[in-house]
């Protein structure tokens, strides 16, 4: 069975639990919130995947990519975007502190109103770097081919928070125990605490991880793939996030957290696909380029399948599920979940051809693609959310989703030859690929 094959399918087998744990995770945090702290958690969750975008300057797709690469050495690129992460977190303090503290107004930008401005300045600070080297050792893992492993730490990444939440909504509905909302923060803090000591454990059992007193002969080039994937990054992240901004600027923090629900269902299903993409980019990267029209094919094909499903689901029975599972107090989450699962269609053909892209260092493709997402998310929050509120801004996210996608299914079905017909429909040698244990089959 080739290697690609047997790390797909055990990424994908892995991430059954992940997925029912992830949810978990978001219905037991969500009740223990409540609609106005559930817009302070997307707000502040926002704010941070920002920071960690732009600042984090894509050093976790660096790293995957040089270590996947054969043609340079594992210790000089850990020690090179080992440098430029400490770099990263100096940036982080000046910037925010400027922002926040010196610049009038500059604090709304990331805190949310009428919350502690030192707390929240602190804590994104603090979250900052736990997620930003939880990305790092997750980047590692999947550059260094060591799936089992990577597979075993994003488990426990979902594990550990769903016990923590557990042990707080019994206490709260018990007990009836009413926790600030800070705890919940501080919560949420000592649990990456936790996930980022077990993650260094198992990163350091791989025995990889070496070190190089020469972080100079590979630093230019990893700047600058660093800084092209930036740029599409940070567009990506607008094209998804911005709307957070809006919401909050025109319907206030309660409305928000209705939308952050949505959103968090339809992440919770695009999350459920990346293991194909998971897989998929370190292998395009080590692949010779005449593999690459089967292996984006049949992952596209898998992807589109899975993704069909999840959204006919989702459209179908949110109804039902989210007053069940979070209260009536959501339901205005309903139709905006029911609109945003469109989405999760073009998400995850996105990821397929963003990774191609990114794999051969053609980021320039993911750039354009991203920006004129961005272009389209604002004009069209701006038009639909002052009238239609939280229904328009799902219809902004989903046209502009769509726009990178087919922006990105074209110029690759350009580069390697591939059909509609080879994205859309899924074949029956998918299906024995993906779960056969012989070698591999052809295409």
């Amino acid at each position: 069975m080739s290697q690609l094959k047997r790390d797909t399918q055990m990424t994908l087998l892995s991430r059954i639990p992940v997925m029912l744990l992830s949810f978990l995770s978001v219905v037991l945090l969500t009740r223990l919130l409540g609609p106005e702290g559930n817009g302070v958690y997307t707000f502040t969750y926002a704010s941070l995947n920002l920071l960690i975008t732009i600042i984090g300057f894509q050093l976790d797709g660096s790293l995957t990519f040089f270590l996947s690469n054969k043609g340079y050495e594992n210790n000089k690129v850990i020690s090179t975007i080992g440098l430029l992460f400490l770099f990263t977190i100096l940036l982080l303090v000046f910037t925010l502190f400027s922002i926040i503290y010196l610049i009038p107004g500059g604090q709304h930008l990331f805190i949310p109103d009428g919350q502690p401005v030192l707390f929240f300045f602190v804590f994104l600070v603090i979250a900052f770097i736990l997620r930003s080297t939880s990305n790092l050792i997750q980047a590692a893992l999947r550059g260094l081919f060591r799936f089992k492993a990577f597979n075993f730490y994003i488990t426990i990444i979902q594990l550990l928070p769903v016990i923590l939440y557990s042990i707080m909504l019994y206490l709260s509905l018990n007990g009836h125990v009413n926790y600030p909302m800070i705890t919940y923060f501080k919560i949420i803090l000592i649990t990456e605490s936790i996930l980022l000591m077990i993650g260094i454990f198992v990163l350091w059992k791989t025995n990889e991880i070496k070190f190089s007193s020469d972080s100079v002969q590979y630093r230019k080039a990893i700047i600058q793939y660093s800084s092209k994937n930036l740029l599409g990054t940070v567009g990506h992240f607008l094209n998804k996030r911005l709307d957070v901004w809006f919401v909050e600027f025109y319907n206030g923090m309660a409305l928000l957290g209705q939308y952050g629900l949505a959103t968090q269902i339809t992440n919770f299903i695009s999350d459920a696909l990346t293991p194909f993409n998971q897989v998929l980019l370190p292998y395009l990267s080590g692949s010779p380029g005449d593999q690459h029209k089967i292996m984006v094919g049949r992952i596209a094909r898998l992807n589109f399948f899975i993704a069909l499903i999840a959204s006919s689901l989702i459209a179908c029975l949110s109804w039902l599920f989210i007053p069940l599972l979070f209260g009536h107090k959501f339901d205005q989450a309903i139709p905006a979940s029911q609109i945003l699962a469109i989405g999760i269609i073009f998400i995850s053909q996105r990821l397929v051809f963003t990774n191609y892209f990114k794999a051969t260092d053609q980021i320039a493709y993911t750039i354009k693609a991203s920006w004129g997402g961005v272009i389209i998310t604002v004009l069209l929050d701006l038009l639909l959310i002052p009238r239609y509120g939280i229904i328009g801004a799902s219809i902004a996210s989903v046209l502009a989703y769509a726009t990178t996608a087919i922006f990105l299914i074209y110029h690759v079905s350009k580069k390697i030859d591939l059909r509609l017909y080879d994205i859309l429909f899924l074949k029956k040698s998918d299906i024995t690929w993906l779960t056969s244990r012989k070698s591999e089959i052809g295409n």
